[in-house]
C-alpha cells in the first residue's frame, strides 16, 4: 500500500526537515523528534508566550518553532509575528489568545488545511499556499470565519466577532446556519454571540486606522535589533518579508501567480504587488489598494551564498557526525538558484540549470525535485529546504540512499 502524502499533526520527512529549517534548532539531533513543528516566530515585541501541547510554556523569541495544537497569548504590551511552512503568515496583537488546532501541508501538492481558534484578540491572516486551494478556517466564539487566497483582520471577544477582508479571493462567515460571503476589499461582517452574521458593511478610515494601530509594537522592548514594530521587524527578521509585501512573481516554470488581484488566478501587470497593511509605508485603504513596482523581481543580478552544513549521519545502521559545504548561486528577479553541497564524501547539485526555487510569496525556498549525486557515492540524494535573506540562507537538508540516511542544517552567507 502507498504511504499517504500526508498526515493530521505530523509532516513527511522533508516537510519535518523544513521546520527544523525555518526554527533554526541547533541540534541536528532534534530533527525527527514527534513534536509536529508548524511554523516559526518570525518577530515579536514584548513577551509573547506559547504553550506547546507537551511541553512547558516559553516566551516567543525570533526563531522559536511553532508546533501543532500550541496556544499563543499576549499580554497588553506584546505582539507576534507567526510564519507557516506554507507561507500563511499570522501576525497576533495585543491581550490575544488562539489556539493552532490543525496544520497540514504537503509541500509537493502544495496542498493542506490549517485551522485556528482565536478566544479573543486582534489578528491579521496573510493566506499562503494552502488557501490557494482550501480556505484557512478561524474559528471564534461567534462564528467561523473561512479565508480564501487573502488577507483578513479579526477582532475577537467573547460577546462578538468582527471579521475584516482586506484582499484576495473571498472570505466567508457563518454562524447559526447562515453563511455571508465577501468578495469586495474593504468589507466587514460582524457577529454577536449566539446570533447570525450581521450584513456585510464598508469600514471607514478611521475604523481601519485604528485595527491596523494595534499591530503597532512599542518603540522597545520588541524584536532584538528591531523598532519594535512587530511588521517592521518580521521584515527585518530574515524568515519572511510578510506575504502582504511580497511581490507575485517567483520561479517562471510553475507559473505561481499567488498575491495578485483580484484573486490567485489573476496576475497583476509588470509584478506589481500590493503592500497594503503595512503601517512604515502608510496606510493603504481597502478599495485604494496601491500597487507597488517590485523592483526585486525587475532585477536580474545573482547572489552567491557560502557555508556549511552539519548533521548526523546513518550508515548501515551506525549513526555519526558529520559535515560539508554549501553554495546557492541565487538569482534575485527569478527567485531561484542553482544549490550545490557536498556532504559525507558525495557532492549534489551544481551546473546550470536552477534546482532551488522560492515558495510563493514567502522568503522560503525549497527544492523541487530531490538533487542525485554527482560524484562521490552514487545512489545518494539531497533535498533542501530553508530561508533566503539579502544576507544569508539557512535551512535544513535530508540525504537518502542505499542503506544510508543524513539529515541536518546549513547556515550561509552573501559572498
Amino acid at each position: 500500500m502507498a504511504k499517504p502524502a500526508f498526515v493530521s499533526s505530523s509532516l513527511p520527512r522533508a516537510a519535518l526537515a523544513g521546520a527544523t529549517a525555518l526554527m533554526l534548532l541547533c541540534s541536528p539531533m532534534m530533527i525527527g523528534t514527534a513534536a509536529a513543528k508548524v511554523g516559526v516566530t518570525s518577530a515579536t515585541d514584548g513577551d509573547p508566550l506559547g504553550k506547546p501541547p507537551t511541553e512547558a510554556e516559553r516566551v516567543l523569541r525570533v526563531g522559536v518553532d511553532v508546533q501543532a495544537n500550541e496556544t499563543i497569548t499576549t499580554k497588553a504590551g506584546d505582539r507576534a509575528h507567526l510564519m507557516f511552512l506554507d507561507g500563511t503568515s499570522l501576525t497576533v496583537g495585543p491581550d490575544a489568545s488562539l489556539v493552532i488546532d490543525k496544520f497540514v501541508y504537503d509541500p509537493n501538492s502544495k496542498t493542506g488545511d490549517l485551522a485556528i481558534t482565536a478566544s479573543k484578540g486582534v489578528f491579521r491572516l496573510v493566506g499562503g499556499k494552502i488557501s490557494k486551494t482550501n480556505a484557512i478556517v478561524v474559528n471564534t466564539p461567534s462564528d467561523t470565519i473561512g479565508i480564501r487566497g487573502g488577507i483578513a483582520m479579526l477582532d475577537v471577544n467573547q460577546a462578538k466577532t468582527r471579521s475584516i477582508f482586506l484582499f484576495g479571493f473571498s472570505m466567508t462567515v457563518g454562524a447559526n446556519g447562515r453563511i455571508e460571503t465577501i468578495t469586495r476589499p474593504g468589507t466587514e461582517v460582524t457577529t454577536s454571540f449566539g446570533s447570525l452574521p450581521g450584513r456585510p458593511t464598508l469600514l471607514t478610515r478611521g475604523q481601519l486606522t485604528a485595527l491596523l494601530g494595534q499591530f503597532e509594537g512599542s518603540k522597545k522592548g520588541g524584536t532584538p535589533g528591531g523598532s519594535g514594530n512587530a511588521d517592521q521587524a518580521a521584515k527585518n527578521s530574515g524568515f519572511s518579508d510578510g506575504n502582504s509585501s511580497k511581490g507575485t512573481g517567483v520561479d517562471g516554470s510553475k507559473g505561481d501567480k499567488f498575491g495578485s488581484g483580484p484573486g490567485p488566478g489573476n496576475r497583476n501587470p509588470n509584478d506589481q504587488i500590493i503592500n497594503a497593511l503595512t503601517q512604515s509605508d502608510g496606510l493603504r485603504l481597502p478599495g485604494q489598494v496601491q500597487n507597488i513596482v517590485n523592483t526585486a523581481n525587475a532585477m536580474t543580478s545573482t547572489v552567491t551564498y557560502k557555508g556549511t552544513m552539519s548533521g548526523v549521519a546513518v550508515h548501515n545502521g551506525n549513526p555519526s557526525l558529520a559535515s560539508g559545504t554549501y553554495q546557492n548561486v541565487w538569482n534575485v528577479g527569478a527567485r531561484n538558484g542553482v544549490a550545490s553541497a557536498q556532504f559525507n564524501g558525495a557532492s549534489f547539485g551544481g551546473g546550470s540549470t536552477p534546482n532551488t526555487f522560492a515558495v510563493g510569496n514567502s522568503s522560503v525556498f525549497t527544492t523541487a525535485a530531490p538533487l542525485p549525486s554527482t560524484t562521490g557515492v552514487p545512489g545518494r540524494s539531497l533535498s533542501l529546504i530553508g530561508t533566503t535573506s539579502p544576507t544569508s540562507q539557512v535551512g535544513a537538508f535530508v540525504i537518502t540512499g542505499p542503506r544510508y540516511g543524513a539529515n541536518g542544517t546549513f547556515q550561509s552567507t552573501k559572498q
